[in-house]
């Protein structure tokens, strides 16, 4: 047998893939991650053609080589002629065809898809998208734009708060700013400590379920254990004058003091691994192996590797395999590369309880690519698991639970709405 033969996944039988497929499509999910307005801010916006090409696909069209955001046809064809078989434009061309009847992508389509979009805004529109459509049951919510913690709308979101800030800190202006949000005097490192609590239990008073750090795209995420004394001395040169990088024994030291506040309240936290969004960026920051102290450390607290830290997808297999409290987050990941989930997932059937494996987060802003991507991974997931049946590595039956577990079952126990 060579190599290629080894590799090879069976493929799935068509009438096993259609049962299992009609199936899934109809097993409620939760998504780990979503980045949506809430929907009254939703309804306030214009939203058009172009406002769905923003996230994610205008990252691959500036990949491409496309000078600047586009406002036309004539801006974007020459750049989707490259962009268009991603999976980015793939979840683009999905809402297109399914929300909005556009297909395919054409000049003529920018003005029928720009009147749907206007006469849809309206309320009832992430009921209609996200329940009656995608039926989500509800979504983990960053709501980065919001500075203080907002309760979300409980029929649709849960709460993910970051802590990152105090992490972050380079000026005393940050200090400032901190005390008038939270109300505490923050003089020395025990006052920049009793913000951060304060900070947390603000967010925890707003619904938050689960921490989350999207630390990696401006440092490494290996985050050493820094003395007292070494982050008092860190704050004390930020207080004497702006420093052009937050210092890192200080940086190192208020991560370590949210997880144990994570750690005392059982708390989750979500973490940004693998590729960051946008164009450019240090992506061995984001490599999922440099958590790795981190998880002895805080046996309280579940990691939950984003993006399953692709593209070094094996190595958060084996910390997961490893450690009682990682788990494996397939958010965004099918629309980065829905090959590359697949074959991923593949992998962590083989090597990872499935209870650590939580199947799909949107990572989106618009709800129409949220209903997108929730299509590409329910076709991902049913596709991996007929191909596993097919193989006789679980039965038909069995390939049903695994896809409860991973479309469901894992996110509703790791991230619970909040008891009113």
């Amino acid at each position: 047998m060579n190599r290629r033969d080894f590799l090879a996944v069976t493929p799935a039988a068509p009438a096993l893939l259609q049962r299992l497929q009609a199936q899934i499509q109809q097993l409620p999910i939760i998504s780990t991650h979503e980045h949506l307005l809430p929907e009254s801010e939703r309804l306030e916006q214009t939203p058009d053609f172009f406002t769905l090409v923003s996230h994610y696909l205008g990252n691959d069209l500036t990949s491409a080589g496309m000078p600047a955001a586009p406002r036309s046809w004539a801006d974007f064809e020459p750049w989707w002629r490259h962009a268009q078989h991603t999976g980015y434009a793939h979840a683009f061309k999905i809402a297109a065809k399914d929300i909005y009847g556009i297909d395919p992508i054409s000049e003529k389509g920018i003005a029928v898809i720009n009147a749907k979009m206007a006469a849809a805004n309206k309320p009832g529109l992430y009921q209609s998208i996200l329940k009656d459509k995608a039926r989500i049951e509800y979504s983990v919510l960053d709501d980065y734009w919001h500075g203080d913690p907002v309760r979300p709308d409980p029929r649709f979101f849960v709460l993910a708060r970051k802590m990152d800030w105090f992490s972050s800190v380079r000026q005393s202006s940050d200090m400032r700013r901190m005390e008038e949000v939270t109300g505490v005097s923050i003089t020395s490192l025990s006052g920049l400590k009793n913000a951060l609590e304060r900070r947390f239990q603000q967010s925890l008073d707003q619904g938050m379920v689960t921490l989350k750090t999207t630390l990696a795209y401006s440092r490494s995420l290996h985050f050493a254990v820094a003395s007292e004394a070494d982050a008092q001395a860190d704050f004390d040169l930020v207080m004497r004058g702006p420093q052009p990088q937050p210092p890192r024994r200080l940086s190192d030291y208020m991560f370590h003091h949210a997880l144990s506040l994570a750690q005392d309240r059982s708390l989750p936290i979500q973490v940004h691994t693998g590729l960051q969004a946008g164009n450019s960026n240090t992506l061995e920051n984001s490599r999922p192996t440099l958590l790795n102290n981190l998880f002895a450390r805080y046996p309280k607290v579940t990691f939950d590797l984003f993006h399953i830290g692709w593209p070094w997808p094996s190595e958060t297999a084996a910390l997961a395999k490893m450690f009682q409290n990682v788990t494996v987050d397939f958010c965004w990941m099918w629309v980065i590369s829905p090959t590359a989930a697949r074959r991923a997932l593949h992998e962590m059937l083989d090597s990872v309880p499935a209870n650590k494996l939580l199947g799909f987060g949107g990572d989106y802003r618009y709800v129409e690519l949220s209903y997108a991507h929730s299509r590409m991974a329910r076709a991902g997931i049913t596709r991996v698991l007929s191909e596993k049946v097919q193989e006789g590595f679980c039965s038909e039956t069995e390939a049903l639970s695994l896809a409860r577990l991973i479309l469901h079952d894992n996110a509703a126990r790791l991230f619970p709405p909040p008891v009113a």
